[in-house]
């Protein structure tokens, strides 16, 4: 990025503060989250879990200057609430406090905004399931999506490594076999007593990257020599909160390098009251988007109704996936988007951006785990033998989608991550002639079904995420990055961004 165009972009955001209204002459309730000021409204006392972000610091500029500002959030925390950890990536800091408490932090005029640190993780359909055959299971996901077909051309996602953020990843042969993929395990959530006391993480990196050694390669994933690094930030209950995830994306960020991680999976999501501009999870992606990583994220269970897409899958530049159910079968024509499968606009586009198989796709199990306690029917036995487990949700979808990155990345690694998703996006394949289903909007499977093989063999380069608004706490925590002058506009769309709208 050349320099004159680092000078534009910090006068755009220049004006954008000098535009915004005095923040220390804001009402209290302007800087609270609405759905958190319900929470103080009904219960005063309770110590209520938050995110303090912190307004932009301002020039000159010194070296740490997000952190900083995260110390800053931390230090009204141990002052007036429970400090729990800095989030310096959006210059900010999470923690408990009561309402006075969070009524009081509101009026110091360096407080940008106060967050409901809400619950993630993976979330059931309300909606009830179909009829299905009790044996219908699909382990023949990566044929569905042509994965095999770009085995054939050596393509396996070979050093390409994808960071899973979530309940973690157990030490199982289909990763460890011949050669440890399992590059990094680091812990976000509470105490771990295993590798994956959940279940869901350890699934989720199967279906991106299993060998399905175990199973003499009857199952395994879309991309079977990727590695992982496991970033645990859901709890033994399988939930988090939004701060650990943020947490789990800076750490991310922070060992690209040394992992060469290209990809982070969010197969969670938390509910999404507000727009995304508002959302610190949002700004977190899209910060990890600006540094060269593809974040794929799951759409939510939410549908079939309308607007029901979750946080993260609301951001616009994030690759969201909705779920189709293969039937079981490797032909597309029966295949049905799934009736789970969460859609509807984020405020600047449609969502979600594509669809991958979901429904009852066999993966690694981790014996002992919540849902193998929860769900023993679930278990799938291999033909040698060997016990798998069965999941349904957008959460798979999300990996589903991300292995066909890794395959991607492998093939042309110098890609971006808005090459990368114009690519998945562009290169889509049709299903569902045969099945005679009706969508509830032509925008409800995004571009249409992954196939991972059409996207590697691409030989257009085309960008997207073009003329998008980022985030709130996206522009507060690069204005130390991108301040300069004069105002002035050398490259309005850089990146990207309308810059111009700001």
């Amino acid at each position: 990025m050349k320099r004159r165009e680092l000078f534009g972009i910090g006068g755009a955001l220049a004006a954008l503060a000098l535009a915004a209204p005095a923040r220390a002459q804001l009402l209290i309730g302007d800087k609270v989250d609405p759905g958190l000021r319900t929470l103080m409204q009904a219960d005063p006392l309770a110590l209520l879990p938050i995110i303090i972000e912190m307004q932009y610091p301002l020039p000159p500029f010194l070296a740490g200057a997000n952190v900083r500002r995260a110390l800053e959030a931390l230090g009204l925390l141990q002052l007036y609430g429970v400090p729990v950890a800095p989030l310096p990536l959006i210059d900010a800091a999470a923690g408990f406090a009561t309402a006075t408490a969070i009524n009081a932090i509101s009026l110091v005029p360096t407080v940008a905004f106060i967050h409901h640190d809400r619950t993630v993780g993976p979330r059931q359909s309300a909606a009830p399931p179909p009829p299905t055959a009790p044996d219908q299971v699909s382990g023949i996901y990566p044929k569905v999506v042509r994965a095999n077909k770009a085995w054939q051309d050596g393509i396996a996602g070979s050093g390409v490594t994808v960071a899973v953020l979530d309940s973690g990843v157990a030490q199982d042969l289909d990763f460890t076999g011949a050669s440890n993929r399992i590059l990094a395990s680091v812990n976000f959530a509470d105490e771990r007593r295993t590798d994956d006391p959940g279940g869901h993480g350890t699934h989720i990196a199967g279906i991106i990257a299993g060998n399905g050694g175990r199973s003499d390669g009857e199952f395994g994933g879309v991309a079977p020599q990727a590695n992982i690094v496991d970033v645990r930030v859901l709890g033994n209950a399988g939930s988090g909160r939004i701060s650990s995830v943020i947490r789990g994306i800076e750490w991310a960020i922070a060992n690209r390098a040394a992992y060469n991680i290209r990809v982070i999976n969010l197969s969670l999501s938390a509910g999404a009251p507000l727009s995304y501009r508002a959302d610190p999870l949002s700004a977190a992606v899209q910060i990890a988007w600006r540094r060269g990583l593809v974040v794929v994220t799951a759409a939510g269970n939410g549908g079939p109704q309308r607007n029901t897409v979750e946080s993260p899958g609301v951001d616009p530049y994030a690759v969201t996936v909705g779920a189709t159910d293969d039937r079981g079968t490797l032909g597309r024509g029966d295949d049905l988007l799934a009736w789970f499968s969460a859609w509807g606009g984020s405020g600047s586009s449609a969502k979600p951006d594509l669809v991958a198989p979901g429904r009852r796709l066999v993966s690694v199990r981790v014996p002992g785990s919540t849902l193998d306690t929860l769900y023993p029917d679930r278990i799938v036995t291999a033909q040698n033998g060997a016990a798998y487990f069965r999941l349904t949700g957008t959460s798979m979808a999300a990996g589903v989608v991300s292995g066909g990155a890794a395959l991607l990345l492998q093939r042309r690694p110098s890609l971006s991550p808005d090459q990368v998703k114009a690519l998945l996006v562009t290169t889509t394949q049709s299903y569902g002639s045969e099945s005679g289903q009706v969508l509830p909007d032509p925008s409800a499977d995004g571009s249409g079904l992954l196939d991972a093989y059409a996207a590697q063999r691409a030989s257009t380069f085309a960008r997207a995420n073009s003329g998008l608004r980022p985030a709130d706490a996206f522009a507060r925590a690069m204005y130390p990055v991108l301040y300069g002058s004069p105002l002035r506009w050398k490259n309005p769309f850089l990146g990207g961004i309308l810059w111009n709208i700001l």
